[in-house]
């Protein structure tokens, strides 16, 4: 079999887009082969070169080295999030997590006001009944009422500036 063709220093710089002191630097490392004094074969020079761009991309020092594309990409996504966000929020889609919070404490609460305050208003209704049924009609009657005075959902109180400054 032949021997296969060699290039100078210079050629293998510049196919690699590297000067020639590099290569040089490179082949000393061992990651360019060096066929013969100052000249290279040409596949076992790019794959060398090629090989050490992957592992250098991989790792340094076993430790993982921060791929600036993938980064690129996370970031460019992370915004697209946030601004789809934004966008929901313009539409009324989404509501923030605080004033969901704050409403749903506030439904709780009147929801709690109201049924402690049925013994007070049919304690007098109570008074005359005699039989377990008609006691317990009238406290179901009384529960239903507070319910349905609840029934027409809740709003999401949204935190005015004054208040939040207030909170703070």
């Amino acid at each position: 079999m032949a021997d296969a063709a060699t290039h100078p220093v210079s050629a293998i710089a510049k196919l690699l887009m590297l000067t020639e002191r590099r290569v040089q630097q490179l082949t000393k490392d061992g990651v360019i082969p060096k066929s013969e004094r100052g000249r290279y074969e040409l596949a076992p020079a790019v794959q060398g070169y090629i090989r050490f761009l992957q592992d250098r991309n991989l790792k340094i020092d076993g430790k993982q080295v921060i791929d600036f594309n993938a980064e690129r990409a996370r970031k460019v996504k992370a915004e697209a999030d946030i601004a789809e966000i934004d966008a929901a929020k313009a539409r009324g889609e989404v509501a923030d997590l605080a004033d969901v919070q704050r409403s749903v404490e506030q439904c709780f609460a009147e929801i709690r006001a109201n049924l402690r305050n049925i013994p007070s208003r049919i304690s007098a209704q109570l008074i005359g009944e005699q039989t377990e049924t008609q006691i317990k009609k009238v406290i179901l009657s009384e529960i239903d009422a507070a319910l349905m005075s609840l029934s027409g959902g809740f709003e999401v109180i949204e935190q005015d500036d004054d208040q939040s400054a207030e909170i703070q």
